[in-house]
């Protein structure tokens, strides 16, 4: 008897000592160090050690030292890499349905993004548990405006000037094209242009219409997820469900500021009148229904098209 007892309170302990080892998740981000994006993560991983008593630590490589996002959803499905922030390159890569938040035109203002992410919210996570991964909160990297070299006078005059650039993804080659001068039109985020050096005179106009939104998102590997105990994992989706609100506000808040930024650098805003909005919005609800049925994703885009204009 003296036997089994000595046995299961070293099980026991056995136990008790797992569940208080300090569990450190390795992440990666292209965000750089001292971005208010780092700086809001950190702070959001700072939450996450104290609601978790010191046990949950994250680990965050930054500025790209991974490589870039589709490499470094490449190392969380190879179970080389814990998880990472990610904005739209990086969560299509580790679930392809993720492409369909990319369409222009499928949203206006942040309500709608909203309203979306909201009622898709259980459809997205089960894309992503369908891959091993845990699809942890949204993140706001903001509406992508057109930004041209030149300027122009029409928005369809901005728009072709931009085909050969506006489907490309938000990575090192596209900025590396519009830093070198080859792209003369792109589609990009406010705090994007900034960070590749707007002020230096890449762009000279920009469109005041929201061309298309960029997702974002924080996800865990499953096997990394795993190594967490159910008290610990609930811990992490609450901080991530109250910070996810709180980080979205911010970075908005951000953008505006980044948009003044971006006209005193001299970066003009072209405002398209009521005709030409209305043009743009009817011809990317066609291309969006033909593209996204040719996917077999025209469902999900009718979920999404339909929940941002709910009333």
């Amino acid at each position: 008897m003296r036997v089994a007892v000595a046995v299961s309170l070293l099980l026991l302990l056995g136990g008790r000592a797992e569940a208080d080892k300090q569990i450190r998740l390795r992440l990666g981000t292209l965000a750089i160090d001292g971005s208010r994006y780092m700086t809001d993560i950190l702070a959001l991983g700072r939450e996450i050690a104290a609601r978790t008593d010191g046990a949950v630590h994250l680990d965050w490589v930054t500025g790209g030292r991974l490589g870039d996002e589709t490499a470094m959803a490449e190392l969380v499905q190879r179970g080389k890499l814990d998880g990472g922030g990610f904005s739209e390159v990086g969560l299509a890569a580790l679930a392809p349905e993720m492409a369909v938040w990319r369409y222009p035109g499928l949203f206006q203002d942040y309500g709608e993004v909203d309203r979306a992410t909201a009622a898709l919210d259980a459809t997205v996570r089960g894309w992503f548990d369908r891959r091993d991964v845990v699809f942890a909160m949204w993140a706001d990297l903001g509406f992508a405006h057109v930004f041209a070299r030149r300027p122009f006078a029409t928005l369809r005059e901005a728009l072709v000037r931009a085909t050969p650039w506006l489907s490309r993804p938000l990575d090192g080659k596209l900025t590396a094209e519009i830093a070198g001068g080859t792209a003369q039109a792109w589609a990009m985020p406010p705090l994007y242009m900034l960070a590749i050096g707007a002020t230096q005179g890449h762009a000279k106009q920009m469109t005041a219409l929201r061309y298309r939104y960029v997702v974002g998102g924080l996800v865990f590997a499953r096997a990394a997820w795993a190594r967490l105990t159910a008290e610990q994992q609930a811990a992490v989706a609450a901080v991530c469900r109250a910070w996810q609100p709180r980080l979205r506000d911010g970075w908005r808040r951000e953008t505006e500021r980044g948009l003044g930024t971006l006209a005193r650098a001299g970066v003009a805003t072209h405002v398209s009148p009521p005709a030409e909005l209305a043009a743009f919005v009817e011809a990317s609800a066609r291309s969006r229904a033909t593209h996204a049925a040719s996917l077999g994703l025209d469902k999900a885009t009718e979920a999404i098209a339909s929940a941002a204009r709910a009333p």
